[in-house]
């Protein structure tokens, strides 16, 4: 599973499989929660990553478990799942911070506002059609950065340059400074992009 024991109220829970999973039978998962309700859910079967995405919603200070029964999942072989069991809890909003970006500036193209780990691992991303302001909401404490895409190609990710086709790599820029986020914090940056 993508979270041991905590989930983040702003992340999807996520299964991911060794072997390419073809099919999935939703009727023999279910999500409920500390009071023992079945929690509805959005499934997303990606069968070129092998993986799969639980979309729900979560509240401050809950707990959730997610039952897997056997054969809701079929590989590529023929192999089915045992049952899988999964314990999930939020924290309290106080625990995380908050982020508000304001992007000054004017671009003629998309760009992808993502919020990253000190490592550059992406953690979250909006795609936005015109530059305004953007919230990174229940931030775990710790330091971040900020990377901003131009979407040329409007394709929703970053492409490389390629030489034979003269084809320059898409534009980022990063924030100057990290971004350091504590609990119960609220903080407002503002990122003015210049060509």
């Amino acid at each position: 599973p993508s979270h041991s024991r905590r989930i983040n109220l702003e992340e999807e829970f996520q299964i991911l499989s060794n072997t390419p999973l073809i099919q999935a039978d939703t009727s023999a998962i279910s999500i409920i929660d500390q009071d023992s309700i079945l929690v509805s859910y959005t499934h997303i079967l990606d069968t070129l990553n092998n993986r799969v995405t639980l979309k729900f919603k979560k509240e401050p200070n809950s707990g959730y478990t997610v039952r897997v029964m056997p054969n809701a999942y079929t590989n590529f072989f023929g192999q089915a799942n045992d049952t899988l069991l999964y314990r999930l809890g939020t924290s309290s909003l106080a625990d995380y911070g908050n982020l508000r970006l304001n992007l000054i500036g004017e671009s003629d193209v998309p760009v992808l506002v993502q919020l990253t780990s000190d490592r550059g691992e992406t953690l979250r991303e909006h795609y936005m059609e015109e530059l305004k302001s953007v919230e990174f909401n229940t931030l775990e404490p710790a330091t971040y950065r900020i990377r901003i895409i131009f979407d040329q190609n409007k394709n929703g990710e970053w492409d490389t340059g390629s030489y034979l086709l003269k084809r320059q790599p898409e534009r980022v820029l990063y924030y100057p400074q990290a971004i350091e986020m504590r609990a119960n914090w609220e903080k407002e940056e503002s990122f003015i992009l210049r060509d």
